[in-house]
């Protein structure tokens, strides 16, 4: 339909202005009552962020959709760092047929059968080379005071049992006593964890990219069905193999919610604002991680401690009402009648007055990105379409460096911000305690950060972070290599400083990297440098349990390093406090152009 001329939408309102014809509920007010400009519409309306301050930023339309959103950053916790209650490794020892059998107790069985020495009371995956038959036969006081009597000829004094038996006095069942997750299996253990990590890092990949071409709710609403389902089946897994799958997936679908919240609230809020939501967002996170032991220590059997994990997966099932498409994503991704309509609801909503829809929309349509196009033709066309825009970040060369350094960056922050937690897990002699003072300082530092944003750059906030974090594990290293014993007390305070140090900058590079990338690129931003940052945690414990064996001090060495690489990287990136987020990319590209032309000469061929 073709455009109609700014004067003639001024005669047409100020003809029904006069006329009296107004619907109350209109959230759409008279064109002379904003500066009308024949470019743009109404003059001043120029960036989204114009258009956001007529609709208002702190209205209650904006508090739901914050508070909505948030509840993707609580609800995620729970599916991220709940393995070590959901696989707490009881006591445990070989076991014994012929003295099960024969009634002998749990320290009958384990003194007798559970080799002594190597600064330990006896390992559980071995037990003596006796014959265990004859000792129920005989009795457990003849056995143990004459023990070489049972024991059998030959050279191994001891021998590795294929089943045990767990202590199930405090965890009447765990997902290692489920599958024998210790000794040869112990890796499997692991796996539990290395599956969440594997699935962050796949959706991190997948549904940044789909955040970006098909729509924020969408991509949302989908994952939490998909969330909610996994994780109910994870709590019904019938063999190890279904339930490592269903960690994967449930931690992948979570992701892809938490994405997607979170670039939600980033794109509705006001430029001075950001700092502020950025961290109020991520809050939730902290106060689940402190409700995690809670919880876990009231419910012990893993499959009601799961099921209670997935309980707050339901908190969202309110977006499929309440979840409204980002307006901003609408408008870049060429459907401004639809934004138009989102931004009417929340204009309403706030109590503010729009401009009329016609001289709204000459506005909309001018802030669009010049390249919207769908692409169509034959599916290998599509196909090689959707590639490019894949890789588009790294092609392109304004990007290319921004992007490098944001993969190192959150490689880094995970790495590192992983093994601070384990390193620092070694000092407490109390996993509930420790997890929640974990929350804690996570609280502590997000409120920290909060205030700092205020008043630092971006770019001079991530560097100082990071030079604190690589600090205080340079000094635990530098105290490990020189001393035998270190004082436990300072070496908590320095863990705890370091893991301060690296929580604000796990959230800050989200923030930072929001504001480096244009509209359409910003989900495959952010969702590309969580696939390293997913990459870092699974590379994580490796290096405290593989290096740390070797060299007690080397993982702190190592971590430090990487901190100091991704505070030297950060010094090339920009500033982008006080800047508006970017809609588009500054210029075409070559290869974008190179690319239609192709594409044109082809599509024309196939005709």
């Amino acid at each position: 339909m073709p455009e109609r001329k700014m004067d003639t939408v001024l005669q047409e309102e100020a003809e029904r202005t006069h006329s009296g014809d107004s619907n109350p509920n209109n959230p759409y007010g008279s064109i002379l009552d904003f500066q009308p400009d024949e470019a743009v519409g109404v003059a001043g309306l120029e960036k989204f962020e114009d258009v956001l301050e007529i609709i208002g930023t702190r209205g209650p339309w904006n508090f739901t959709i914050f508070f909505i959103c948030s509840l993707a950053s609580f609800a995620n916790v729970f599916q991220a760092i709940t393995y070590e209650f959901l696989g707490v490794t009881p006591n445990y020892w070989c076991h014994i047929g012929p003295l099960v059998d024969a009634n002998w107790t749990q320290h009958q069985i384990v003194s007798l059968s559970m080799p002594r020495g190597n600064g330990s009371p006896w390992d559980g995956c071995t037990m003596n080379n006796y014959n265990y038959t004859k000792a129920a036969e005989i009795g457990y006081n003849a056995s143990i005071e004459n023990p070489g009597s049972i024991a059998i000829a030959g050279d191994n004094a001891s021998v590795r049992c294929l089943v045990r038996d767990f202590n199930t006095t405090e965890y009447k069942s765990t997902v290692v006593t489920e599958w024998d997750l210790v000794c040869e299996r112990r890796a499997l253990y692991s796996t539990t964890q290395a599956a969440t990590q594997a699935g962050s890092l796949i959706g991190s990949l997948v549904f940044g990219y789909f955040l970006d071409r098909f729509g924020r709710r969408p991509v949302v609403l989908a994952c939490v069905l998909l969330s909610l389902v996994s994780s109910a089946a994870s709590t019904l897994a019938p063999v190890f193999l279904f339930y490592v799958i269903m960690k994967t997936l449930v931690s992948c679908f979570m992701n892809g919610v938490y994405m997607g919240c979170f670039v939600q609230v980033m794109e509705l809020c006001s430029r001075s604002q950001r700092s502020l939501v950025g961290t109020l967002f991520v809050m939730p996170w902290a106060f689940g991680y402190m409700l995690i032991p809670v919880i876990a220590y009231f419910i012990r059997p893993w499959r009601w401690l799961q099921a209670a994990y997935t309980v707050p997966i339901l908190l969202l099932v309110p977006h499929f009402w309440l979840l409204p498409e980002s307006p901003r994503w609408l408008n870049s991704a060429g459907y401004p009648k639809k934004a138009a309509e989102v931004l009417s609801a929340a204009a309403k909503a706030n109590g503010r007055v729009l401009p009329p829809k016609e001289a709204l929309m000459v506005s909309l349509n001018s802030m669009i990105p010049l390249r919207t196009e769908k692409p169509r033709g034959k599916i290998s066309h599509v196909i090689t379409s959707n590639i490019r825009h894949l890789f588009s970040l790294i092609t392109d060369s304004d990007f290319r460096v921004k992007i490098l350094i944001c993969y190192f960056c959150w490689f880094g922050v995970s790495v590192v911000y992983s093994g601070v937690s384990l390193n620092a897990e070694n000092l407490s002699v109390n996993l509930y305690i420790y997890v929640f003072l974990g929350g804690v300082i996570e609280v502590v530092s997000y409120i920290l950060l909060g205030f700092m944003l205020r008043c630092v750059g971006r770019k001079s906030l991530l560097i100082s972070v990071y030079l604190l974090c690589a600090i205080t594990i340079s000094i635990i290293a530098t105290l490990l290599a020189i001393f035998d014993k270190v004082s436990v007390g300072l070496i908590m305070f320095l863990s705890l400083s370091g893991k301060l140090a690296i929580t604000a900058a796990f959230h800050l590079v989200y923030i930072y990297t929001a504001e480096l990338f244009p509209t359409n690129d910003r989900s495959l931003a952010i969702g590309q440098s969580n696939v390293m940052a997913g990459t870092g945690g699974i590379v994580s414990p490796y290096i405290n349990d593989l290096l740390g064996v070797v060299i007690s001090w080397g993982p702190s060495v190592l971590f430090s390093c990487v901190s100091l690489v991704a505070a030297g990287l950060a010094l090339i990136l920009p500033e982008t406090k006080g800047t508006d987020l970017t809609e588009e990319r500054t210029k075409p590209r070559k290869s974008e152009i190179d690319r239609d032309s192709a594409e044109a000469k082809s599509l024309i061929n196939d005709e």
